[in-house]
């Protein structure tokens, strides 16, 4: 499950280095992810914050690339 979560933050970030808005949503289903590592697997509780913040700037990046796209 690590190298899932890793593999998909770099293509996330590869996809945004490459100006597509597509890295912002797979970041964004990212999240998804971190959060069963941190709940299920009982990782460090401080990632639940960074994950969250994570989140809602994903969602907002995500959102305004799509209608600045339009």
């Amino acid at each position: 499950m690590d190298w899932i979560v890793g593999g998909m933050t770099l293509l996330a970030m590869e996809l945004i280095a490459r100006k597509k808005w597509q890295g912002w949503a797979v970041g964004l289903a990212n999240q998804a992810l971190w959060f069963y590592l941190i709940v299920y697997q009982q990782q460090l509780w401080g990632l639940a914050m960074l994950t969250a913040i994570l989140t809602w700037r994903y969602s907002v990046a995500l959102m305004k690339w799509r209608r600045d796209a339009a």
